[in-house]
């Protein structure tokens, strides 16, 4: 499944931003194919993953977290909650909030789901060897690490 660069003209080769939404597309329709094998989405493991690996967060938080406007995030926690995934909570110091958990029964797709998205990765990024694996998840937590440190300094002015 490698995307062919040879009709690409140099300029998007070149272009870090061109490059990285190549990557993304490719290891995203990887793992959402994979994940569509088991009736789930990516969207839907990621919410899980954050309520599983984190605690419970507000529908807006999480939207933010993963990229989702309020009314996909609405739906999407809709979809959690009615196969029994995930529940909703008024927030008892807001009672407009709606705190979101994890159940058991989404922890425990969750923790089946995770080996298949690590496999569905690993496929999508089969051409690329251990180490530059490393050097991958390594820059992206840099350049992330770099991002939120900016943006908690902008948060204390």
């Amino acid at each position: 499944m490698a995307e062919s660069t040879v009709n690409l003209p140099q300029g998007l080769l070149k272009s870090p931003s061109f490059q990285l939404e190549r990557l993304r597309r490719r290891t995203r329709t990887h793992v959402e194919a994979a994940l569509s094998a088991k009736d789930f989405n990516l969207r839907e493991f990621w919410v899980l993953t954050y309520l599983v690996d984190g605690d419970a967060a507000s529908q807006a938080e999480l939207g933010e977290i993963i990229g989702v406007d309020r009314s996909d995030m609405v739906r999407l926690v809709d979809a959690l909650e009615k196969r029994g995934l995930a529940k909703r909570e008024k927030d008892a110091k807001d009672r407009r909030r709606q705190i979101i958990s994890v159940t058991k029964k989404g922890a425990k797709a969750q923790a089946s789901l995770t080996p298949i998205v690590h496999e569905a990765e690993d496929a999508a990024l089969d051409e690329s060897t251990s180490k530059q694996l490393k050097h991958l998840k390594k820059l992206a937590k840099s350049i992330i690490a770099v991002e939120e440190e900016a943006e908690g300094i902008d948060d204390r002015s």
